[in-house]
């Protein structure tokens, strides 16, 4: 009898390890949240926003495709008055639940002590920032004409 209940317990282990690699036991995590914000943060100091778009929350990528994303994120940054984008993990906030929160980064630039800060939600699965609003619905461009305004005055 023995013999019989053996294929079982194989079986059983069998199923519980695809489980468990499968990621269905995944749940939120200050390690998961931190690795996810460290590796946008990479994209960043890359200036690969290809590899940014990704990262970004479904309503944002529901805005515009990656390329349109791309596109606009260049010409955002390549505006004279802009200086590189490099930003450096500081801390990651995440509520109760571990569901929502906050990362703030060092933004290495021109103005000591600036900081980023994005929103972090969990959906199915991973974590997902806003950020990069400005640049998915293209109000940069209002930001580039109220410099050009300002100047003219």
């Amino acid at each position: 009898m023995q013999r019989n209940t053996r294929p079982w317990i194989r079986l059983f282990i069998i199923l519980l390890l695809l489980i468990i690699s499968a990621g269905i036991f995944n749940v939120p995590s200050q390690w998961q949240a931190t690795k996810r914000i460290n590796g946008l943060n990479e994209a960043i100091n890359a200036n690969k926003p290809a590899d940014i778009y990704p990262y970004l929350i479904p309503e944002l990528r529901e805005m515009l495709t990656k390329e349109e994303f791309v596109q606009n994120f260049a010409k955002e940054r390549s505006y004279p008055y802009l200086s590189p984008l490099y930003v450096y993990l500081d801390e990651v906030n995440l509520a109760a639940d571990r569901r929502s929160g906050e990362a703030i980064s060092t933004v290495a630039a021109r103005l000591p002590g600036q900081k980023m800060k994005v929103k972090l939600i969990y959906i199915r699965g991973q974590y997902y920032v806003e950020a990069f609003r400005d640049i998915a619905d293209e109000s940069y461009l209002l930001k580039f004409q109220n410099i050009k305004k300002q100047a003219t005055q």
